[in-house]
């Protein structure tokens, strides 16, 4: 990041970090993409990174730039101790690539990736040609095509950099090219009785060659496969099953605490990438172990896919809720080989964890942040959930509250759940956790851009419910100007 770049700059930012109020900064130690800011022995530095920082996607870290000789992450930390600052720095532990360039340490031992148990459908045209759906109701990634919709809302959520086919009644009513000319004719209105298909790059490309208005439309059976994380999205996931990687990941730990005067250690993406991961033999294995039993269909017994619609849903099977159970309790003892780790070597630093609020759904990153005292009220969860509840093993746990509501009555008056507010996520975090570890709210903060008043009520209010708040992040602070609506701790 530019901000960081030279010393002059480090002190600058945070002589305005200090004045505004903030006495803890959480500088990524190693990256979303498995790089590393600082020189270690075996991973890679971000310096080597081909990522430049004006890829997709937007606000990585310069890959390069800094002076020769320079080290961000040791002048971050000896300057913000010379202020009375905390540090505590960010280790991205499982996602170790970036798939559309194929790069990072996933791609340099392909056999550490998780594997993806998927589905998808095809589109057919008339001229026999197809087009695979990535899904229904996502955001549209590239050369991808994506079915939407009335519960993606009346108009199609997708940029205008590419084609949009309308189908009613299996026959296509219109198309509609974003991309073409200067003027983009707006997001497309999906029709009550029926779908638009929007495709970006080769898929828009066969949108608007093989779907003409009039054409029929069909949507072929479900299929399925297993393909390596990278195949199946932009983040290219490792498996925290495997030994390899579980020994890799705790050799960066201690890489860093052997190299540098941290304050703490903060656990990022300690989790899976989403619920179709990891189908590997080897964490079918371990399943098998844990359970103590074969299973005898896989991977149906754990959930199966059945055609809903023109896409597909999920049928969980009978482990279903022993398999989430079993992923949450392999991440549990990973971070509980973390904050073993750390405190015999160090134990004057702290161990965090980052994650996301919206615990109703998060079984699908195989994280229970919870207390194992409590049993959460959700159909999917069993025993083996309950009992890998992390939190006792936390100095302390950072809940994303990406949320624009500030409270519990402006959800309800949006029509949206109470939770998805910060203060109805942060009273759900607190039932959650009873106490076993502090809990720290943290705010995106471009989702307040240009209203400061909300920026500062959602800041008193994570404050006012939880240990403080953590402001993701630094770049929108100043970009976004928001470094005045900081509200005074003594308020």
């Amino acid at each position: 990041m530019a901000a960081l770049s030279t010393l002059d700059r480090v002190r600058q930012t945070l002589d305005q970090a200090k004045q505004a109020g903030v006495d803890v900064v959480i500088p990524e130690a190693k990256t979303a993409w498995g790089y590393v800011t600082y020189e270690s022995a075996f991973a890679p530095s971000i310096d080597t990174s081909p990522i430049h920082h004006r890829t997709f996607p937007p606000n990585l870290p310069r890959a390069r730039g800094h002076p020769q000789g320079y080290d961000m992450l040791g002048t971050i930390i000896r300057e913000a101790h010379a202020r009375g600052i905390r540090v505590d720095v960010a280790v991205n532990s499982f996602n170790e690539g970036f798939s559309p360039l194929r790069v990072g340490p996933a791609f340099e031992h392909p056999e550490w990736q998780s594997t993806a148990y998927v589905a998808t459908r095809s589109v057919v045209a008339p001229d026999g040609t197809s087009y695979d759906l990535a899904g229904a109701d996502i955001p549209r990634q590239r050369n991808a095509l994506v079915l939407y919709t009335p519960a993606a809302g009346p108009l199609t959520p997708s940029s205008r950099w590419g084609t949009e086919v309308t189908v009613v009644g299996g026959t296509v009513t219109e198309v509609r090219d974003r991309a073409a000319g200067d003027a983009d004719p707006g997001p497309t209105p999906i029709p009550a009785g029926g779908y638009v298909l929007s495709g970006h790059g080769a898929a828009a490309g066969w949108l608007a060659r093989a779907l003409p208005v009039g054409a029929g439309v069909t949507v072929g059976p479900v299929r399925t496969s297993m393909v390596p994380s990278s195949d199946h999205g932009i983040h290219a996931f490792v498996n925290p099953a495997d030994p390899q990687v579980y020994g890799y990941e705790m050799a960066v730990i201690y890489d860093l605490l052997s190299r540098y005067d941290v304050d703490g250690i903060v656990l990022d993406r300690t989790r899976y990438e989403d619920i179709t991961e990891d189908f590997s033999p080897l964490s079918r294995a371990g399943f098998e172990s844990f359970i103590g039993r074969a299973v005898t269909h896989w991977p149906e017994d754990v959930y199966a896919y059945a055609p809903r619609g023109e896409w597909v849903t999920r049928v969980p099977g009978p482990l279903y809720r022993s398999w989430l159970g079993y992923r949450a309790h392999t991440i549990m003892v990973y971070t509980r080989a973390v904050t073993h780790l750390v405190h015999t070597f160090k134990p004057q630093v702290a161990v965090g964890m980052y994650v996301g609020s919206w615990y109703p759904v998060y079984y699908q990153e195989g994280v229970n942040w919870a207390s194992p005292e409590v049993d959460p009220p959700y159909p999917w969860i069993g025993p083996e959930w309950v009992r890998a509840g992390l939190a006792p093993l936390l100095d302390y746990l950072m809940i994303g509250l990406y949320f624009r509501d500030i409270t519990v009555a402006e959800a309800r008056a949006d029509h949206r759940d109470p939770e998805v507010s910060v203060q109805g996520g942060a009273l759900l975090a607190r039932w959650l956790v009873q106490g076993a570890t502090p809990l720290v709210g943290s705010l995106l903060v471009p989702m307040y851009a240009g209203d400061h008043e909300r920026f500062t009520n959602a800041v008193r209010m994570s404050q006012q419910l939880t240990a403080g708040a953590m402001l993701f992040d630094l770049v929108y602070l100043t970009q976004d100007d928001l470094w005045g609506a900081l509200p005074d701790r003594e308020q």
